[in-house]
């Protein structure tokens, strides 16, 4: 009995022992600068901690939203708001001044193309807005002619950037791009162009220096270049009413191109597989740019020599001699591109066979299951193509 009732006081005093070490390494654990001054319940410690955790999450995630500065971030927001309000109003504006220009453009010309033309325009307007600052104009139904197109190139006055600081550097003018398709015009290339156009010409119409070379006329004034296939062009057009114009409106002169033959490489792939004749009867034009004067009396008379050129270039009768000439230069050039297209496609289906034989040993050094795999993954692939291809086709 005695003995019993030891071991049963011995195991009390282990136990309390055990428990009061517990609740110290509880204390030791929960402690913190805020529970030295104060009591500290060890039950609620982690909930409080927990709270504290959450308050300290939600307040980072705060201080990263607004950043460094708070003040700095709303005047961001304040700014942007700002620089977008004033591009909305900017971009409608530029519209209504554009579309003011092309209004403009066709109430100081109209009379002239009613004057001159059966159909004007189409059933709903004469003028097609194409973009905020492209205006179409087309008139048909006269003679000499199969058609004439205007196309209105103004500002992009809808755009701050590109109006009001790209233009600072390079200055852009509005301007009126005229084209004239004739039923019948003598074999013949000539471009009257001011000299530093001469980049966009050469972009314009990639293949004119292949055809033609740089001409001169004694009494053309000196701001311009000519190009053309033969002297006695330059003689015929470069004359009389011509002459006079190009020397007296020069500051709205950009360019003056006529051609019986397509300038531009996509015209000419189109065109491949057409002989010589089927190819420039489609294509036999006159190009004029000009800019816009902001005088309607100027306006006119820019008007009214494109009207003039319809029938000056219809009426060029060029000696046999000359068409000879040209016509044989033609055919030097021609077969020179020919025997270039013929060898980069030798080039093309060699690297095409080299590339087939390199597949086809590859092929063989693969076991049966890696060629199974690799067909499976080509077949894959051609049938993605296929689905691409019915998609643009939809």
């Amino acid at each position: 009995m005695d003995a019993s009732l030891y071991y049963v006081a011995t195991f009390r005093e282990i136990l309390h022992f055990t428990t009061l070490h517990k609740y110290d390494n509880i204390i030791i654990i929960e402690e913190s600068s805020e529970t030295e001054s104060g009591d500290v319940d060890p039950i609620k410690g982690e909930d409080g901690n927990e709270q504290r955790n959450h308050n300290d999450m939600y307040g980072s995630t705060m201080y990263k939203w607004t950043g460094d500065n708070e003040n700095l971030f709303y005047f961001k927001i304040v700014l942007f708001v700002i620089i977008l309000i004033i591009t909305i109003v900017n971009g409608v504006i530029g519209r209504k001044k554009n579309r003011m220009i092309a209004l403009y453009w066709l109430r100081s010309c109209k009379d002239i193309f009613l004057e001159q033309f059966a159909k004007l325009g189409n059933d709903n307007s004469f003028l097609l807005e194409k973009s905020y600052d492209q205006y179409d104009f087309n008139c048909t139904g006269r003679k000499n002619c199969n058609y004439y197109y205007v196309n209105l190139r103004l500002s992009k006055r809808q755009c701050i950037w590109r109006y009001y600081i790209f233009n600072y550097f390079l200055k852009q003018n509005d301007n009126m791009h005229i084209v004239i398709n004739y039923e019948k015009l003598d074999k013949n290339i000539l471009c009257v162009y001011k000299k530093y156009q001469k980049k966009q010409i050469e972009c314009r119409f990639p293949n004119i220096n292949k055809y033609t070379k740089i001409m001169n006329k004694k009494d053309l004034k000196k701001i311009y270049e000519i190009k053309a296939d033969s002297s006695e062009i330059v003689d015929l057009i470069l004359s009389g009413k011509i002459m006079n114009f190009l020397n007296f409106y020069d500051k709205f002169i950009n360019y003056i191109c006529i051609t019986d033959i397509p300038l531009y490489d996509y015209e000419e792939h189109i065109n491949d597989k057409k002989n010589e004749n089927k190819k420039s009867e489609k294509h036999k034009f006159c190009f004029l740019n000009f800019i816009i004067p902001k005088n309607a009396d100027d306006l006119r008379t820019l008007i009214n020599f494109s009207i003039y050129m319809i029938d000056a270039c219809y009426c060029i009768e060029l000696s046999e001699k000359v068409r000879e000439h040209v016509k044989k230069l033609r055919s030097i050039i021609e077969k020179e591109d020919l025997r270039k297209k013929q060898e980069l496609k030798e080039i093309q289906e060699k690297k095409k066979a080299k590339k087939l034989q390199e597949e086809k040993e590859r092929i063989d050094k693969m076991s049966a299951e890696q060629q199974r795999k690799y067909e499976e993954k080509k077949q894959k692939k051609s049938l993605k193509k296929m689905k691409k291809i019915k998609i643009i086709k939809m």
